[in-house]
This record gives C-alpha cells, sequence and structure tokens, in this order.
C-alpha cells in the first residue's frame, strides 16, 4: 500500500509538472527566468519519474536489477543538486543579476561536482550502494550528498535576505519576498525525508512550490502591470460591481483620475529610463495613499493612473487629493532625480446606478479641467 501510494503521489505531481511544461514550452516569451524556470519543471519531472522507477524496483529482482537500480539512484542524487544550482540561477535572474559564464559556471560547479561524485559511486559506494538484494543503501559519503543539497538551497536563502536589507530598491520587493515564501514547502519536505529513506517529501514539495510560482505569475501576467506592479484594468469591471453592492449613505463610492503633469518632458529630456521609474515612483505614492483604505489603485494607461475607493462625502474626497498631492510635494523635495513628479487629479462620486464609463468620463473632464489650471498656474 505505501509503495502505491508513493507512487501515485509522483505521477499526480508529474501530470501536473507537465502540463506546466507545456503551457511554458508554447509561450513566444523566452526571457531568461522563463527558460531557468521551464528547465527546473524539467529537472523535477525527471527526479519524480525516477523515484517512481527506484520505489518499484529496489528490492526486487530480475535481469540487470542492480546495475540498473545504481543508475537510477546516481542521476537521481546528482539532479537534487544540479537542480539547487538552476534554482539559484532562477533566484539571481529574479533579482537581476548579469548572467555571465562566469557567474553561471561558478553556481553550477557544486552541481558539477555531486553529479561525478554519485556517477563514481555506481562502482565506489562513496555516496549509495546496492547490496545483494538490489535494496539501496546510503554511503559512508551520503553526509556529504545532503549538505550539499541542503548548501544550494541555504546559500541562495542567504543571498535573497542580504539583497533584502541592501539592494532592496533595485527590485520589485514583492518577487523577492515571493522567492522566500516559495522556500518554505520544499525545506520542510526536505527536513521530514532526512530519517526515512524513500520517504516522498523533497521533490514532491518542491512540486508544490513550482504550481504556486506558475500560478502567482500567470495571475500576475494577466492583472498586473509589468512596469509598476500596479493592477491592470481587465479586473476593472468586476471589482467595480463588487464595490457597487456596497455603497451606503456612510459609504460612497468615488473614482479618481490622475496624470502626470509633463511626463513626455521628462521622457525626452532625461530618457525612456527616466520615465520608466517616474511612473514606478507615482505608483508607489498612490499605494501608499490608498493604503489604509479600501481601494484599488491601477496603471489606466501610459502616464494615466486610477484609484476607486470608498468615501464618507466630498469633503473627504478633497482631502484625499490633497493627500496625493502632499506625499508628490514630499517626493520632490526629498528626492535626488533631476526631473520633479507633478500629478493633476480629478474624481467622480457614484450615484443613481451609474455605468462604470460614465464615472470615468467624469472623473476624466475633472482631471483635464485640473490639469488646465495647473498649466495657468505655472504661467502665473
Amino acid at each position: 500500500m505505501g509503495t502505491a501510494i508513493h507512487v501515485e503521489i509522483d505521477v499526480l505531481c508529474m501530470i501536473i509538472l507537465a502540463a506546466i511544461a507545456f503551457q511554458s514550452r508554447l509561450d513566444v516569451n523566452q526571457e531568461m527566468r522563463r527558460v531557468l524556470f521551464r528547465w527546473l519543471v524539467y529537472g523535477i519531472l525527471l527526479i519524480l519519474f525516477l523515484d517512481a522507477v527506484w520505489i518499484l524496483i529496489d528490492g526486487k529482482m530480475f535481469p540487470f536489477a542492480i546495475p540498473f537500480n545504481r543508475v537510477i539512484n546516481a542521476v537521481f542524487l546528482a539532479l537534487g543538486v544540479l537542480l539547487g544550482g538552476i534554482w539559484y540561477l532562477y533566484v539571481l535572474e529574479t533579482m537581476n543579476y548579469r548572467m555571465t559564464p562566469a557567474l553561471v559556471g561558478a553556481v553550477m560547479a557544486p552541481g558539477l561536482f555531486f553529479l561525478v561524485l554519485n556517477l563514481a559511486s555506481i562502482w565506489t559506494g562513496w555516496t549509495f550502494y546496492v547490496d545483494a538484494s538490489n535494496v539501496y543503501v546510503r554511503g559512508p559519503l551520503f553526509w556529504l550528498q545532503t549538505i550539499g543539497a541542503i548548501c544550494m538551497l541555504l546559500v541562495s536563502l542567504v543571498h535573497i535576505l542580504i539583497y533584502l536589507i541592501v539592494r532592496r530598491k533595485d527590485v520589485e520587493i514583492y518577487e523577492v519576498w515571493k522567492l522566500l515564501t516559495f522556500y518554505i514547502i520544499p525545506v520542510c519536505g526536505t527536513l521530514v525525508s532526512i530519517p526515512y529513506t524513500g520517504m516522498p517529501g523533497t521533490w514532491t514539495c518542491a512540486s508544490v512550490s513550482i504550481v504556486l510560482i506558475y500560478i502567482d505569475n500567470q495571475d500576475r501576467e494577466i492583472l498586473i502591470d509589468s512596469l509598476t506592479g500596479l493592477n491592470n484594468r481587465k479586473n476593472l469591471n468586476k471589482v467595480y460591481t463588487d464595490y457597487v453592492r456596497q455603497v451606503s449613505e456612510e459609504k460612497q463610492l468615488y473614482l479618481f483620475m490622475l496624470d502626470l503633469d509633463d511626463f513626455k518632458g521628462i521622457n525626452d529630456t532625461y530618457g525612456h529610463t527616466a520615465g520608466d521609474k517616474a511612473l514606478r515612483e507615482t505608483a508607489k505614492l498612490l499605494k501608499k495613499a490608498a493604503s489604509n483604505r479600501q481601494s484599488i489603485v491601477l496603471r489606466f494607461g501610459g502616464d494615466e493612473f486610477l484609484v476607486m475607493g470608498f468615501f464618507r462625502d466630498d469633503e473627504e474626497a478633497e482631502n484625499f487629493r490633497q493627500e496625493i498631492r502632499g506625499l508628490f510635494r514630499e517626493w520632490n523635495e526629498e528626492s535626488k532625480e533631476e526631473y520633479r513628479l507633478k500629478i493633476s487629479c480629478g474624481y467622480s462620486r457614484y450615484a443613481d446606478a451609474k455605468p462604470l464609463q460614465g464615472l470615468i468620463e467624469e472623473a476624466d473632464s475633472e482631471l483635464y479641467a485640473d490639469k488646465s489650471l495647473n498649466k495657468r498656474l505655472k504661467m502665473a
């Protein structure tokens, strides 16, 4: 019964990973992080296959059973450390490191060492051996194999923690925290499986992490603007319908349209890299302003943003608009950038079963009135 459950778990994980690998292979976007992710999926697929084969043949006698068992285990153990290296490269790519041949070689060197060590163990029995009954037994250097696999995970984990402290402004923090979160499941599986030979732990748990990463990436690509990390427009109608149901006398729904003043000037004068940074900084300021409210902040398009949330009345909504302006003034005073961020803002209030498009048009009209006023004040 235990063997059957072990194999069923492996096969189930393999089916799920095969579907992810197939979808990933069809993706026309072949950036390095996606390629590394796909190799992780391929590697875990192979490990699960070897694990399922091993549990079926271990202790069974048939022609060439012992050499076959040795090869299965040698490849299985070697892949464990090699995949740790690929995972480390995936982490580095996520943190925007430049993938030089020297860096890739340094990261993958331990995996190549353990590949040689485990292949040699077919004859030497260093990390494992197969006894006369065709039963796998851990060898005298298995501890080295275990330490190597764990160290590959720990080194990348420590690297992430250091990166969060030292260079947190260079990469989207959510992506780094996500990497940390997805360590928990396979590490727990590894710790549980160490005392028990043959227990499905590390790689079935790693499969769960891979699935979670894939789902999260898919959700973010569908609903999240890749530049700013804000929501995009795809889910706006659904959120609007939900928010409308919550409207009451004490809880009025407002929609704000916001636009960066002279964004084209930032792009033309300082370059598109500066323009992209200006958009990211704007997104951070808007998220900060809306952080303590039930609201949604999204990039509507270009340099235009939308905030939708609940306020008691027009006075509170106007205070929110002034709060946003205050945050931008503070940013301009503290920033070392050569450009300044200035924003125009208009808002509208939901009433009389007004459709979303009508609310957007009203706020947009107020936005351009505010932008015209800002231009006149600038010229005065």
